[in-house]
This record gives C-alpha cells, sequence and structure tokens, in this order.
C-alpha cells in the first residue's frame, strides 16, 4: 500500500508513503521526473509518517491519497 501527496514545490515535488510490515518510508521527490527520492526517511507507522509531514512538510493528514505500490526501487 502507498499513499501520495503532489507538492509541486521547489526541490520538493511529490511525497510518497510506502507501507511495509516493519515501518513506513516517506520518499520525497525532488522533480516530477526524479528517478528515486533525495529523501527517505523511516517512520514506525502510516499514523506516525502523516504527522511527520504535516509537521515537516504542512501536509494536512486527510491530504494524502492512496495509490497502488509503485516499482520503482
Amino acid at each position: 500500500m502507498a499513499f501520495e501527496v503532489i507538492l509541486n514545490q521547489p526541490n520538493r515535488y511529490r511525497v510518497l508513503l510506502e507501507c511495509y510490515p516493519e515501518g513506513v518510508f516517506v520518499n520525497l521527490f525532488e522533480m516530477e521526473d526524479s528517478p528515486r527520492p533525495i529523501q527517505d526517511p523511516f517512520q514506525p507507522d502510516l499514523a506516525l509518517a502523516k504527522q511527520f509531514c504535516e509537521d515537516r512538510f504542512g501536509i494536512p493528514l486527510d491530504a494524502w491519497v492512496e495509490i497502488p505500490d509503485e516499482e520503482w526501487h
């Protein structure tokens, strides 16, 4: 399962949350065509990952859109 928000800001185009049993990777993509994230901090669960993104990037908790898992890595 994955969730994303398109920020479309300088050096912050998109944030992708990748959920795994052990926790959630918070992937920050710099541009629309970035092949991989420029940051990927790990959070213990989805709620904490969303809270991290609200605190760090100002993303409201209800802004996330569920998407299919990506095969970028």
